[in-house]
């Protein structure tokens, strides 16, 4: 096996800024929707027969690949060099000519509520068009928020200001660097660099990395632009609200994940009533590091003074040796991306922090990593080829249907992470697999519990700006505290006083999309209900598993899980997988005694 660490968008996209084809792709955008909109204004509404429908939507899909092929190889080359000026001015030419675009095409949203609920729902359930039909009953299901078509024109040019509002967060942050001193000499490194750090062994380094990334989150300037930002941010989302008549802050995000407002409203209950479960947590891993305090800077520290390091080729083969065990095809598909350059495995400066899988109907997954050799980024690896590997699972579906909803969109991921720490596990010693289950729970605590953090923080601000209320950052860093406490009680001791908390500004999520965070939190509890079936029935369970990854999104989460014996409207769904937890909890405990 030949790994390739960097992304080839030569092969799959185009030669570069200059690349003629590149250009006559993005020239052809307005003359596609024209052609759209010359083929289907004033036609939409009469539509009467099936065959009408299969001829639109092969159309409509068609016309927005052929649109999207530029802007995805733009965003990509943006996400390797955040600061990359030729490529931000070629995304912000782009973007206006996709605002115009839709504004061309705004007629289609307004002739489906021109031709109504009913006969929406008719041709939902007519057989002939059964590989739409979550398309259309969500289409139908969402006519009530549509405006007029002048108050739509107007929302979509208010998206042009709105796009570099969001983009001027994302450009500032990765533009940040931070100095930390190491071994007696100042370095200076990127922020995915820095967060990497507050793993470290040596709690002198890890206090270090957390005064780093507070001394430029915390800078003054940079608190009342963020503050700036995210209001603004939040003002756009909550007029949207009031304008098309949801009936809370988060209605957009369910209705868009296809979740009840009640099932969203039952997942926050149930783990924020879990969270005195997390104080446990760290009372044991206090208990365990032998520390009177403890501090921000210890909740990610490991156990040991050693700490365990993964180069990118020993990741590989865990990964690659975990996903043989399990399923030939999640072994193929992950083989493929490590060979044909749709991994972009290393730190650069200006290059986008975290990672990401990306993909869409009928193109391959590409998968950008920030690898720096810990435990934490071999679980990285695993948990967005996961999602590379869904990707590729749903290919089978119609493309108005391809992409899942958020919520269901971290199953393989997460899945993935499952089996690589059972994989990991079998090889460990005890004291090694007391490390190991602080990481877990660690993991765990983040991805569902902290997630949850984060919506509550999210749902009061915008509630009180929906309620009137002007906020600035000072607001925001009030609350970010306050919503620590309800999660950590007094378990960790905060080293920044509640007026200088800045931590809300370092979550791209709440900038960018507004309420996702709580998918992480639905994915990591299906995945515990998903993998306890895993346990029980081993092999006659995968294809079950892999067919909920191939539905895409041509079914309502509640639907595809009850159809594979999962009742998501259930508490008990939600308090087994928290039980789950706590046994994990229960045990750490004993090995800390």
């Amino acid at each position: 096996m030949t790994l390739q660490t960097n992304w080839n968008l030569t092969k799959y996209f185009f030669s570069g800024l200059d690349d003629p084809r590149l250009q006559a792709n993005i020239d052809a955008i307005l003359p596609l929707a024209e052609a759209f909109a010359k083929k289907y204004q004033n036609i939409i509404k009469t539509f009467t027969t099936p065959e009408q429908i299969l001829e639109y939507y092969a159309d409509y899909e068609k016309m927005s690949h052929d649109m999207g092929t530029g802007s995805v190889y733009l965003s990509y080359l943006q996400s390797l060099d955040t600061q990359n000026n030729a490529v931000i001015k070629k995304m912000g030419e782009l973007e206006c000519i996709f605002i115009e675009a839709s504004s061309r095409l705004l007629f289609i949203s307004q002739e489906w509520k021109e031709l109504g609920y009913e006969k929406i729902m008719a041709f939902a359930n007519n057989p002939l068009l059964k590989d739409y039909k979550n398309a259309l009953v969500s289409k139908a299901n969402n006519l009530k928020y549509i405006l007029g078509e002048r108050e739509e024109f107007v929302l979509n040019e208010k998206s042009r200001a709105l796009g570099v509002v969001e983009g001027l967060r994302e450009e500032l942050a990765n533009s940040y660097t931070f100095e930390i001193e190491l071994d007696g000499k100042k370095k200076t490194v990127t922020e995915e660099e820095i967060r990497s750090l507050r793993t470290n062994p040596n709690r002198e380094i890890r206090r270090k990395s957390y005064e780093s990334l507070r001394q430029v989150y915390n800078n003054k300037q940079v608190q009342i632009t963020l503050g700036n930002v995210y209001a603004g941010i939040v003002k756009n989302w909550t007029s949207d609200v009031k304008l098309r008549g949801y009936t809370t802050v988060m209605e957009p995000r369910n209705t868009s994940e296809e979740l009840e407002n009640e099932v969203v409203d039952m997942l926050l209950q149930e783990v924020q009533a879990a969270f005195p479960l997390y104080s446990r947590f760290i009372e044991a891993k206090r208990k365990c590091m032998k520390l009177d305090e403890f501090h921000t800077y210890d909740v990610q520290a490991p156990l040991g003074s050693i700490e365990k390091e993964f180069n990118f080729d020993q990741a590989v083969k865990l990964h690659l040796e975990t996903m043989a065990d399990f399923d030939s095809e999640f072994h193929r598909y992950s083989l493929d991306m490590l060979e044909s350059g749709r991994i972009d495995a290393f730190p650069k400066f200006g290059k986008q922090s975290g990672a990401f899988a990306s993909y869409r109907a009928g193109e391959p997954s590409f998968v950008l990593l920030n690898h720096t050799n810990k435990l934490r980024d071999v679980s990285t690896l695993s948990h967005e080829l996961g999602h590379a590997t869904h990707g590729h699972l749903s290919q089978g579906q119609k493309p108005a249907v391809y992409d899942s909803p958020l919520s269901l969109a971290e199953t393989a991921s997460i899945f993935n992470e499952m089996l690589l720490s059972e994989k990991i596990r079998k090889e460990l010693s005890t004291e090694e697999y007391k490390e190991f289950l602080n990481e877990k729970l660690s993991d765990v605590f983040a991805t569902i519990f902290r997630q949850i953090q984060y919506i509550a923080f999210e749902r009061r601000v915008h509630e009180a700006i929906f309620a009137g209320q002007e906020l600035t950052y000072h607001d925001f860093n009030q609350m970010w505290r306050e919503e620590q406490i309800r999660m950590t009680g007094e378990s960790v001791i905060y080293d920044v006083t509640a007026e200088n908390e800045s931590g809300w500004s370092m979550i791209p999520h709440i900038f960018g999309s507004p309420f996702y965070c709580y998918a992480y939190a639905f994915g990591n509890i299906l995945v515990f209900a998903l993998y306890n079936r895993y346990q029980k029935e081993g092999q006659s369970f995968i294809e079950s598993y892999k067919d909920i990854l191939r539905a895409g999104g041509s079914k309502r989460p509640k639907d595809l899980l009850a159809e594979h014996g999962f009742d998501i409207t259930s508490p008990t769904f939600y308090r087994d997988a928290i039980e789950e937890i706590e046994k994990m909890v229960v045990e750490f405990e004993g090995l800390v005694e």
